[in-house]
């Protein structure tokens, strides 16, 4: 049995229906709590692996307020690619601000892993390579991996982008 067409203006794809469908499930994206320091939220992603891919990140001063966020289309790469992008964009954004001390949170457990090791990811060794000069410059650096639940504000970002 065939399917019936779509109906003119619906979504073309499995992925746009998914984001829709997730979009209306969730309200707006909460930003963190007050931390004793800076924070960085970033998230990157593709659309397919590799695919058109873009990345996110929220500079949040210790009180809790966005200080600035950015959003970029990057081209073609593959979602680790745009994870570790991502980072490098709010240590951009943080050196930017003159922040001196910071968090930096994502939800790529294998970018956090390879920046909290002393021995680089071999696939990504460069860019493992240019995180940690950029985070030389900021000054004082922590890691941390956290769910993709307290990651929404930088993910909505990237979403926003991929599936326009």
């Amino acid at each position: 049995m065939a399917r019936k067409p779509r109906r003119k203006g619906g979504t073309l794809k499995d992925g746009e229906r998914r984001q829709l469908a997730r979009a209306s499930r969730h309200g707006p994206a909460a930003v963190p709590e007050p931390a004793e320091c800076a924070l960085v939220l970033c998230d990157g992603g593709s659309r397919g692996n590799p695919g058109p891919a873009a990345i996110a990140a929220l500079l949040v001063a210790p009180g809790g307020d966005v200080i600035e966020q950015r959003a970029v289309g990057i081209g073609h790469a593959t979602a680790a690619e745009a994870e570790y992008r991502a980072i490098l964009l709010g240590l951009s954004l943080a050196a930017l601000h003159g922040i001196e001390e910071l968090e930096v949170r994502s939800d790529s457990q294998l970018a956090i892993g390879a920046l909290r090791s002393d021995t680089g990811a071999t696939e990504h060794a460069r860019l493992v390579q240019q995180v940690r000069e950029a985070a030389a410059e900021v000054g004082t650096v922590r890691w941390r991996w956290h769910p993709r639940t307290a990651n929404e504000a930088a993910d909505e970002l990237v979403r926003a982008l991929l599936w326009p």
